[in-house]
């Protein structure tokens, strides 16, 4: 059985030994204390997608390696019944598709963005472009301080090393599914 909190403290200690880093240096490199970390490594908090974010940063690594599992070299994507991770209170629903692929250097997943929710991106590390198709609803982003309004069937891309936020101002769900290219990480 999937479980997100735990899959994630196994990925973020195995990262950091990896690496060689304590907690206080991976604390350092991601801006996350020292005690969440532990936490998270022990499976106790499910981390926030801004954690996560951070998390992923610091250590230079996709936002989905901290959620995969290894199930080897074909997968088959079902409808999952709950989110991977959620913000804004329930509101940012986010479902991963496929986690990060070496090969191929991408990670794809869906995010539900309940009518008047939002999310802020922290900034990803340089050469990772985001590439999203708006699939229904009415979807805002802010990428720096440009604003940019996008109904279903149209889509965006950009480079992710800059302050970037979703909005959803429409009535109805707006779900939207993302392409990360972590090209030159």
């Amino acid at each position: 059985m999937y479980t997100i909190h735990i899959t994630v403290g196994q990925n973020v200690k195995r990262l950091r030994a990896q690496r060689g880093w304590s907690l206080d240096k991976t604390a350092e490199m991601t801006g996350v204390s020292k005690g969440m970390l532990h936490q998270i490594e022990r499976g106790e908090t499910q981390p926030t997608v801004t954690t996560l974010w951070k998390i992923a940063t610091g250590l230079h690594v996709s936002f989905s390696s901290l959620l995969q599992e290894d199930n080897g070299s074909v997968s088959v994507v079902h409808r999952k019944s709950a989110p991977d991770i959620t913000e804004d209170n329930g509101n940012c629903l986010v479902y991963v598709l496929f986690p990060f692929d070496p090969q191929t250097q991408i990670e794809i997943f869906t995010i539900i963005l309940k009518a008047g929710s939002s999310y802020r991106s922290t900034p990803h590390n340089e050469g990772v472009h985001e590439h999203i198709t708006v699939t229904s609803g009415t979807f805002q982003i802010r990428i720096d301080d440009q604003a940019y309004t996008l109904e279903a069937g149209e889509a965006i891309r950009f480079a992710g090393n800059v302050p970037h936020s979703y909005h959803n101002a429409g009535d109805d769900e707006a779900v939207i599914q993302v392409v990360m290219h972590y090209g030159d990480v």
